[in-house]
């Protein structure tokens, strides 16, 4: 009589879809800053203020300035410090939300489904530059409905390239930030006094000749410097000219989501 033998197969769970991963974490970050209607009013709401009423009325006040030899009209030289609050301000409400899948559990969630980290970290930026860049480009089809903005093709590309070098740049940097602070009242507090700190104490208004002395330093070691001019640069001169802040730009936003990347995977490992 034969011993009937039992035999067992195994075989290693199926591997995650490449994009299933990167998938679960765009969702759940769109939903969470969707969800969130108070931020993305208070985000919009500075921009358009300034450039419904200050844009306008300070157009019909200076017509125009000379920048650089060439005279601009303001309304033109004023638009990317708007364009640059709406940056600074999307990129605040997205950095918040690393606070908000704490406190909901979301992260909790995310981190429980099989994932690869860099998925995570792409998700994350893809969805918090896509929200800076879908505020201000609204912003910036208002502007082109309200004023008579003189780009050729070459102008726009060069400022719509500015434009997306500063969402990744102070996206990165704020989410660095948030990632640093982890009280959430502190970074509430830091992102709002932020926004005008940033903006006033960099060429927004002004040419940064005409700044005081104290402001022309610290308007060095201000990213939104380097934003404020790349755009206004680029709209203005071309690329040519602008190439430098562009390249600065590139280089904070490699450092901020090298720096915030790194905490957010150490943070999300103590959850």
């Amino acid at each position: 009589m034969m011993a009937a033998g039992l035999h067992f197969h195994t075989a290693p769970p199926a591997r995650t879809a490449r994009a299933a991963d990167l998938s679960a974490v765009l969702y759940r970050e769109y939903a969470l800053l969707a969800r969130n209607r108070v931020y993305l009013i208070l985000g919009l709401t500075p921009m358009l203020v300034y450039l419904l009423l200050v844009n306008t009325s300070l157009s019909n006040l200076v017509r125009v300035v000379d920048y650089k030899g060439v005279s601009v009209g303001f309304a033109v030289f004023l638009l990317p410090m708007t364009l640059a609050m709406s940056v600074v301000s999307a990129a605040g409400t997205s950095a918040m939300a690393v606070f908000q899948e704490e406190m909901s559990g979301v992260a909790t969630q995310l981190w429980s489904y099989p994932m690869r980290r860099s998925r995570f970290l792409l998700g994350k930026m893809i969805a918090g530059v896509s929200l800076v860049l879908g505020q201000t480009l609204l912003g910036l089809a208002v502007a082109a409905i309200m004023f008579n903005l003189p780009f050729g093709p070459e102008n726009w590309l060069g400022l719509l390239t500015a434009l997306t070098l500063s969402a990744l740049a102070l996206n990165g940097l704020y989410l660095a930030a948030a990632i640093t602070i982890t009280d959430y009242q502190a970074f509430m507090v830091l992102s709002n006094v932020s926004m005008p700190v940033l903006v006033f104490s960099a060429p927004s208004m002004y040419t940064t000749e005409s700044m005081p002395t104290v402001l022309q330093w610290i308007s060095v070691v201000n990213p939104l410097t380097y934003a404020i001019n790349g755009m206004r640069d680029a709209a203005i001169f071309g690329f040519g000219e602008a190439w430098v802040d562009l390249l600065v730009l590139a280089v904070m936003a490699v450092v901020g989501y090298a720096v915030g990347g790194r905490a957010l995977l150490n943070r999300a490992g103590n959850i």
